[in-house]
């Protein structure tokens, strides 16, 4: 956990420092969507071969369903709350 934290520390500083560097950015755009596309494929990898995911996909498939839209509905939710509170124009009488 803490290599994950050091990475991640140290990945900012390193963006900080080299913000500035438009070619930088551009290559690490590019290398970040191939590392992300290797990571979901070895995903589906390891889901398609275990057996037990597989045999109930179609009750996983329902839960995971169920829980992606709670996840969107209270992300919305509290997106909306955090806009009323902190962004919302307060109207004044003239």
């Amino acid at each position: 956990m803490y290599e994950i934290i050091g990475i991640m520390i140290a990945g900012g500083i390193i963006g900080y420092i080299f913000k500035s560097k438009v070619k930088f950015i551009r290559l690490s755009e590019k290398i970040y969507s191939f590392v992300l596309f290797i990571l979901l494929f070895s995903l589906g990898l390891s889901v398609g071969k275990n057996d037990t995911v597989m045999n109930n996909v179609s009750s996983l498939g329902l839960l995971s369903l169920a829980i992606a839209v709670a996840a969107v509905a209270g992300s919305v939710f509290c997106a909306w709350i955090v806009y009323r509170i902190f962004f919302k124009k307060i109207k004044t009488d003239k």
